[in-house]
């Protein structure tokens, strides 16, 4: 193959990876904006106590996705891996990891029905005016489990196949029923036990579409019963490692928030959600692009292209530091500004500190989905569980240290820290998984890259000290910052390769505008 062959062929697998980033940036982004809008409808008509039980089903919902023992991760794996190794195997993966997850949902969602009546007196202090609608609502949210577990496995058979553009519509469809159902129930003064039915009758919907959208995009695959228990084990097993991962990453995000409430007060734990929730926002690129990358990577390792596949993550590695940079290094340089505007005074005065410290963690930890989904495709989910369990130890009692010396700064540099701690465990079983550097993982040219990032930040440090006395330049200085630092990486920074890519991505979306533009003429 010719040097213009080897760089065509690289840019196609990366302008499809970044095309698929874009579908699940859509179909997380879109019922996002959609409950901005809707939300408030459900919560005026409800009223504050069956708004917040409203909230708590959807709580619980995510939580008992647990219940599909990290088999949604597992089937993107092992279906992309069977689609080239062996497709005859398809079937037998896709009705394994489906109708495993389907039981699992049964077993699961039962159990949680029958024990809804004590949770609900256990848990939550209700008047008994609502008492027993909140029961029969939580029985509802059990008997809900098993579609909610079949979406994610058929969900992981659409990924696994690369087709994102089906998976992201069928997301946008469900989420977006999700969130548009309670509102319109409770403008018709409809029950939450009512809402909740209606929103698993949309879910059960969904489902026969995506039963439909894996016709389409899979003909060759018929559901049939399995045949060889020893592919279940497979999937289990990893599905187990994904599983220890999922069990222990809550804990992991949210103790600094009960330890600032115990140890600080309560009001301490809003002063520090409301930035973390803002400034991780932001973590959805990374996570779309991680999602994106783990059929790609899984297909080449299948192939045995070793080589492209590490030149696939440090391409993305790249790329992800140059689209993260800028608006990360704005946070960090405004951070006082930004929350005046955002959430007053007060916030600009308690939080300005956290924030900064929670923008590098959130620059750090979305470095780390590409290691960590790397480890994945090469079929080593036991390391990034391990490195959890190791986190936890170190991270409770540091948090608890940091929290009560520094408060809410305390509790950011405790969360930052543990991504950082994660990023660099990853970055170097990654590197021995892969064979390459450590650097080479990480994106490689870190030399370019960190003398760029840090230039953008300086710049935009001045720009925010100059905000106040002189408002117009420091406002030239911030566009004249990133516009500088994105021309910077596209000719210094990102290969011919990425910027072909890119070049092709905007190309097609051009294209897609214009057209759009035409027909409605």
């Amino acid at each position: 193959m010719s040097t213009d062959e080897a760089l065509t062929a690289e840019s196609a697998i990366q302008s499809r990876v970044a095309h698929n980033t874009l579908l699940n940036v859509l179909g997380l982004a879109v019922p996002l904006a959609l409950a901005f809008f809707v939300m408030p409808v459900a919560a005026r008509h409800l009223g504050p106590a069956r708004f917040g039980l409203i909230g708590l089903a959807w709580a619980v919902t995510e939580y008992l996705v647990l219940f599909d023992l990290g088999l949604g991760r597992a089937t993107v794996r092992f279906i992309a891996d069977t689609l080239h190794r062996n497709p005859d195997d398809l079937a037998e993966i896709a009705s394994l990891a489906t109708g495993i997850q389907l039981l699992a949902g049964i077993i699961g969602g039962a159990a949680f029905a029958f024990f809804a009546p004590a949770l609900v007196q256990a848990a939550f202090h209700l008047p008994p005016t609502i008492s027993a609608e909140a029961v029969a609502m939580f029985r509802v949210v059990g008997f809900s489990l098993p579609a909610v577990l079949l979406l994610s496995g058929l969900r992981g058979i659409l990924e696994g196949a690369q087709r994102f553009d089906l998976s992201n519509a069928m997301r946008m469809l469900s989420s977006a029923a999700s969130v548009a159902i309670p509102a319109i129930g409770a403008v018709a003064g409809a029950s939450l036990p009512s809402i909740m039915w209606w929103i698993l009758i949309s879910r059960t919907i969904v489902c026969v579409l995506y039963l439909f959208a894996i016709r389409r995009a899979l003909p060759t695959l018929r559901w049939r019963l399995p045949r060889h228990l020893s592919r279940s084990r497979e999937l289990l097993s990893f599905g187990g490692w994904v599983l220890v991962s999922n069990v222990v990453s809550p804990v992991l995000v949210y103790f600094d928030r009960f330890a600032l409430g115990a140890i600080v007060g309560v009001a301490a734990v809003g002063y520090y959600t409301a930035p973390y929730e803002g400034v991780t926002r932001l973590l959805l690129v990374a996570v779309s692009l991680a999602a994106s990358l783990l059929p790609a990577l899984t297909s080449l390792e299948t192939r045995g292209d070793r080589l492209r596949s590490t030149e696939l993550v440090s391409s993305s590695g790249r790329t992800l530091m140059v689209v993260m940079a800028p608006p990360l290094a704005l946070i960090f340089a405004f951070a006082p500004a930004l929350l005046q505007v955002w959430l007053g005074p007060a916030y600009a005065a308690q939080s300005s500190l956290a924030l900064r410290v929670l923008t590098i963690g959130v620059f750090l930890n979305a470095l780390a989905q590409l290691p960590f989904v790397t480890l994945y495709a090469f079929n080593r989910p036991d390391l990034p569980a391990k490195f959890h369990l190791v986190e936890l130890a170190i991270h409770i009692p540091l948090t608890i240290f940091l929290v009560r010396e520094f408060g809410i700064a305390g509790a950011a540099a405790a969360w930052t820290g543990r991504v950082s701690l994660d990023l660099c465990l990853l970055l170097a079983a990654s590197a021995r998984c892969t064979g390459v550097s450590i650097a080479a993982v990480a994106g490689g040219r870190m030399a370019r890259i960190g003398a760029a990032v840090p230039g953008l930040v300086g710049a935009l440090m001045i720009a925010a000290a100059l905000l106040g006395s002189m408002p117009a330049l420091a406002a030239l200085l911030t566009v004249g910052s990133v516009v500088g630092f994105l021309l910077l990486s596209w000719s210094w920074i990102l290969l011919a390769a990425e910027r072909e890519a890119i070049a092709r991505i905007l190309g097609v979306y051009a294209g897609s505008l214009r057209r759009g533009a035409r027909s409605a003429a």
